[in-house]
């Protein structure tokens, strides 16, 4: 296994992606570094308990692996689950990315599942035609249709779903955390559609099998989301210069 990076490391990596380098600018990177870091490994661990699950395994096993008791690991993993999206981890998602979530839980019940996977997401992008991640799709080749039958070769419908809001699976909520992820990584301070559907790559799930299936790799799906995106980088960019110069007008 690998070492894990470094307290030295980390603090170079702060110290070389901070451009403000005062210690509070220092102390804000380093702050979206940590919580960045327990938010991928939060996502990891998720994964690997929705596959020790799947494998049958016993939550008191679980909690033998991840060092902790039974009672901890089913709280933590089903708790997680079952969060709301209306909690704090949801407060950088636009308003197309909300009604994409809140569509998933509606896919998922017109499946009769119990539960919402990285499936129901998948399907939820394209319940808004003119978000960005569902144009990305359909021009790429993979329109509604041909993902519903792709996913209902792998996946058998139920027979009804519980009452109640519907829990997250561990890999659907890994996508949720990855898709925050992907927009750090792209310097963005919210979460759209596009970066869900960047997300359903980086957690090995039924939606990411789909996509890759029909063809359509990371690689391709980022080209296409960063040509989409910029034009508004450039219009962003263009106000942000025009702001500037504003302020050094102000100051003068």
């Amino acid at each position: 296994m690998s070492p894990a990076p470094s307290l030295q490391d980390l603090i170079h990596l702060v110290e070389t992606e901070t451009e403000d380098s005062s210690p509070l600018g220092r102390l804000h990177t380093a702050s979206a570094l940590a919580r960045q870091l327990a938010e991928v490994g939060d996502a990891a661990l998720g994964c690997f308990v929705d596959q020790a699950r799947h494998a049958g395994h016993s939550w008191s096993q679980i909690g033998d692996a991840l060092g902790v008791s039974k009672q901890a690991a089913q709280q933590k993993h089903t708790v997680r689950q079952a969060s709301s999206f209306e909690e704090p981890r949801f407060d950088r998602f636009t308003p197309r990315a909300r009604n994409a979530v809140s569509d998933a839980e509606l896919v998922a019940r017109e499946w009769g599942h119990d539960d919402i996977g990285t499936e129901h997401l998948l399907m939820s992008l394209y319940r808004d035609p003119n978000g960005l991640a569902a144009a990305v799709l359909v021009e790429s080749g993979l329109g509604e249709d041909q993902a519903t039958e792709a996913i209902a070769q792998r996946v058998v419908r139920g027979s009804g779903a519980r009452v109640g809001k519907l829990p997250f699976t561990p890999k659907a909520t890994a996508v949720l955390e990855a898709a925050r992820s992907a927009a750090v990584d792209l310097g963005h301070g919210h979460v759209g559609t596009e970066h869900l559907l960047i997300g359903l790559y980086r957690v090995d799930g039924v939606a990411k099998e789909v996509l890759e299936r029909a063809g359509l790799t990371s690689e391709m799906v980022d080209h296409r989301v960063l040509a989409k995106l910029a034009p508004y980088e450039q219009r962003r960019a263009r106000s942000g210069d025009r702001t500037s110069r504003d302020d050094k007008k102000g100051v003068e």
